[in-house]
């Protein structure tokens, strides 16, 4: 079940790097790098951010499923490809931070008030 949703998670973010338009000061790949650093971001916040993105970019764009599945011939040029392996592996390893029974996220004293001031 776990490498099923990986599975998804990893389509959606193909499909949200191949139809990616900057749109400032969203930085679709800053946030991935930032990964790195906060991996709970993945499943708190990230996924349904790219499945909405992905629906109003193909609602609003009026795609075809055909031109949906030729959005990945641009990972045959090797720039693209290059950077979509290196972005693919930062959520790769997120999600295994993220699985993994070993890792906890560390509640700082700032995050605690904060929740305790949204949980009043």
């Amino acid at each position: 079940m776990q490498a099923t949703n990986h599975h998804a998670i990893i389509t959606l973010f193909t499909y949200r790097y191949l139809l990616d338009e900057p749109q400032p000061p969203h930085d679709f790949k800053q946030d991935i790098e930032e990964l790195n650093v906060f991996p709970e971001r993945l499943e708190i916040s990230h996924v349904d951010e790219w499945r909405s993105y992905i629906r109003r970019y193909i609602s609003r764009n009026k795609l075809t499923n055909e031109q949906i599945e030729a959005l990945t011939q641009r990972l045959d040029i090797p720039e693209v490809y290059e950077e979509y392996q290196y972005l693919k592996s930062i959520v790769i390893t997120a999600l295994k931070i993220n699985d993994s029974p070993d890792v906890k996220v560390i509640n700082t004293p700032l995050k605690e008030y904060l929740n305790k001031l949204i949980n009043l």
